[in-house]
């Protein structure tokens, strides 16, 4: 595998190698293409057959990717976490700019998203998410999709919650929503909606007719974020059935999760094999779930014509670093995702090994498409620039704490101290990668700064700062000249009424379970999970 490199946006541009990888100036259109964003939450590269790694997990994926598409070999996420993530991949912008994260769990209607720049230009917009922190009323990441359907929706939730009862076995334990689960298992089963997701999709394109304008689309799935509940078929193409029967018995919850990431308990490491295996086995339903979208958009005759890009918002760590989640720090776990782009009428299939940045999608797709982009303070970083305009120095960010969570840790157990009261900024220069750290109201911690040779030491285990003086105040030098010349979010810039807020129970409960809330959130009226019969089958 080759190492990842952080990168941010401002004004990166990054590059396709020319050759076998370019502009096909010959297949220009007058025609505007369709838009496709399939983006697999919390999945890291490293884990997928096209970045080389050594188990099945994503066959189909690999063989679209090598038949149709442009594979960027270290593409990395501005932030490490849903909503700021989601919020730079939708308006082009670094979280210092877009202000969306923990402090504030809302993009501000006053951003021009790239849902709503393409439908102003003529396409037609649809979201399929099973992410609820895209819920409509809550985040308003979705802003712009005029159509949008939700898995927990009354449209979908009972035939998600059927699937995921499916899958779930009668000893297993090791989630929260887990039969066997000791602390009672939930019954908020609307995650697993891969399977039904291309029914969304197609079923608002064919209901347009075929003159119908082109469309811009969006889908979320949620197989890899916990809790996790791959098939019996997914788990046994990435394990033997010992290690499948200890990944059933190995606790994942969230209080496990934080226990081990705060030094209260361990795993063995056959255990976090198991705990890999799991997380692995999802890829697999994942990669079978998106083939019927790449088969659905060749059998109707308009894959050549669909801008398909396929990525993530971030990754996950999965014991490295002692750490399981992704509450905190840039390690190369949590921001180095895929990154696969397709548009037969424009891009020849091949590999990029040049960093490139996802939050630059916006503006490649602008591109692509032949619109303008907005005037606004988005990235101008164009994926297909050419290679000359690579950026020498890049960057990454993580701009506030997650103090629900600190409520929720501090409720379970005692810790001395709570590494989640930090903040991250990150430059990356060559082989050396240079990380920050501050408290939560911007000041340097002790031992703050953090150097690592990345091709000495690509698991960032060595702190070498001590033997590189000249190479810290470099990169220090170069990383408060770009943390200067970012736009920086203005709250009074909000508009009048807008802000988060908690819309239901059942979406309390879902964003509990999924770790971003405290037990003490307000609960509202129900938007509609279902419960069900969790009568699961055996292991056989």
């Amino acid at each position: 595998m080759n190492r990842s490199v952080i990168i941010g946006a401002g004004t990166v541009v990054a590059a396709l190698a020319l050759g076998a990888v370019g502009w096909q100036l010959s297949q220009q259109t007058a025609k505007k293409p369709n838009v496709l964003i399939v983006l697999w939450d919390t999945v890291r590269a490293d884990r997928l057959t096209p970045y080389g790694y050594d188990k099945p997990t994503t066959p189909h994926l690999n063989a679209w990717a090598e038949k149709h598409a442009v594979v960027f070999e270290q593409a990395i996420s501005p932030a490490m976490w849903t909503v700021p993530s989601h919020a730079s991949m939708f308006t082009g912008m670094m979280p210092t700019t877009h202000g969306a994260g923990y402090d504030w769990r809302w993009l501000d209607s006053n951003n021009v998203t790239a849902a709503e720049h393409f439908g102003a230009n003529g396409w037609d917009t649809y979201a399929f998410s099973a992410n609820p922190n895209l819920s409509t009323g809550r985040v308003n990441l979705l802003q712009g999709f005029e159509t949008v359907d939700l898995s927990w929706g009354r449209s979908w939730k009972g035939r998600v919650a059927k699937n995921t009862r499916k899958k779930l076995l009668k000893k297993d334990k090791s989630t929260e929503i887990s039969p066997a689960y000791r602390g009672g298992a939930s019954s908020t089963f609307s995650y697993n909606a891969a399977p039904f997701t291309d029914d969304g999709l197609f079923g608002f394109i064919d209901a347009r007719g075929e003159d119908a304008p082109p469309w811009f689309a969006y889908l979320n799935y949620m197989e890899a974020h916990k809790p996790r509940v791959p098939s019996v078929q997914a788990r046994r193409k990435v394990a033997d059935d010992e290690t499948i029967r200890l990944g059933l018995k190995t606790d994942l919850t969230m209080k496990s999760q934080l226990e081990y990431s705060f030094g209260q308990k361990e795993y063995t490491e056959a255990e976090l094999d198991a705990i890999n295996a799991v997380y692995d086995a999802t890829l697999v339903d994942l990669d079978n779930a998106t083939k019927d979208i790449f088969e659905g958009l060749e059998s109707r005759g308009i894959l050549d014509d669909t801008i398909v890009v396929f990525t993530s918002d971030h990754g996950e760590n999965l014991g490295e670093h002692h750490l399981f989640g992704h509450r905190h720090g840039v390690y190369q776990q949590l921001v180095h995702v895929p990154l696969i782009i397709s548009y037969p009428r424009k891009l020849q299939p091949g590999r990029v090994s040049k960093p490139v940045a996802n939050v630059d999608i916006y503006s490649t797709l602008c591109e692509l498409a032949g619109i303008d982009r907005p005037d606004t303070k988005m990235s101008r970083g164009v994926l297909t620039a050419p290679i000359a305009s690579l950026a020498q120095n890049v960057f990454t960010e993580s701009i506030s704490v997650d103090r629900l969570g600190w409520q929720k840790i501090q409720n379970w157990f005692e810790v001395d101290e709570n590494p989640l009261e930090q903040k991250f900024k990150a430059v990356v220069q060559g082989r050396w990668k240079l990380i920050t750290a501050t408290d939560d109201a911007g000041n340097p911690l002790p031992d703050d700064t953090v150097l690592y040779d990345l091709d000495a030491d690509p698991e960032e285990l060595t702190n070498v700062a001590a033997s590189q003086p000249d190479k810290v105040a470099e990169l220090t030098a170069l990383l408060d000249e770009w943390k200067a010349s970012v736009p920086a979010y203005d709250p009074s810039a909000r508009p009048e009424g807008e802000g988060p807020k908690i819309d239901s129970e059942a979406m309390r409960k879902q964003l509990e379970m999924l770790g971003y809330l405290a037990e003490e959130d307000e609960p509202a009226e129900d938007e509609g999970t279902e419960e069900g019969d969790t009568d699961a089958p055996e292991l056989e």
